[in-house]
């Protein structure tokens, strides 16, 4: 279908039932912490996602793009505290310091209370066939299993626009795509 540079959405030609669901790279650079709110992918997608809403437009965010976002940042934080301490444990024995875990879990719950708040928080599923048509049709896509399975679960949203950096969503010619990450040409 279309490739769409963030920066040149043009809502009116989408109508207005049209959903926008996000891939979990843009919650990162927007939700997580982890990017300075200065961050060139951090004041593009702040900027669509205001825009979007500004525009009362459906955003959706699946269960599945919500629990890959909880384990990078759980992995981010373990990464930052091996390098802060000098931490030779595994990220199991990570898990099991107290107060790091308490912070972890403010942290996550403080992201997931931002998206419920700014988003239409949805559930996402994995199911069998889909893992099997993955494999089948692993010659004809770039995307990882969970991608994948956000992209073939949303055939029920109706009309659906995909926000991502990711750039394996730009070798699906079925999709309509919103991103910075735009080839060149």
């Amino acid at each position: 279908m279309a490739i769409t540079k963030a920066d040149d959405l043009d809502l009116k030609s989408f109508p207005d039932e049209t959903v926008f669901i996000l891939d979990t790279n843009i919650l990162y650079f927007v939700h997580s912490g982890y990017y300075l709110p200065t961050d060139s992918k951090s004041v593009i997608y702040s900027n669509l996602l205001q825009k979007l809403i500004d525009d009362n437009r459906d955003v959706v965010v699946s269960a599945l793009s919500v629990q890959e976002l909880l384990h990078l940042i759980e992995r981010k934080s373990y990464e930052m505290y091996k390098k802060n301490t000098g931490f030779k444990g595994s990220k199991k024995d990570y898990r099991s310091i107290p107060e790091e875990r308490e912070s972890l879990q403010r942290k996550m719950q403080t992201v997931l209370t931002e998206l419920s708040t700014a988003y239409k928080l949805i559930d996402g599923e994995i199911r069998e066939h889909q893992m099997s048509q993955f494999i089948e049709e692993l010659l004809t896509h770039h995307y990882d299993p969970i991608d994948y399975a956000l992209v073939d679960g949303s055939t029920s949203c109706g009309k659906v626009v995909f926000i991502s950096d990711d750039v394996d969503f730009q070798f699906d010619s079925k999709i309509d795509l919103v991103t910075a990450n735009c080839p060149t040409t």
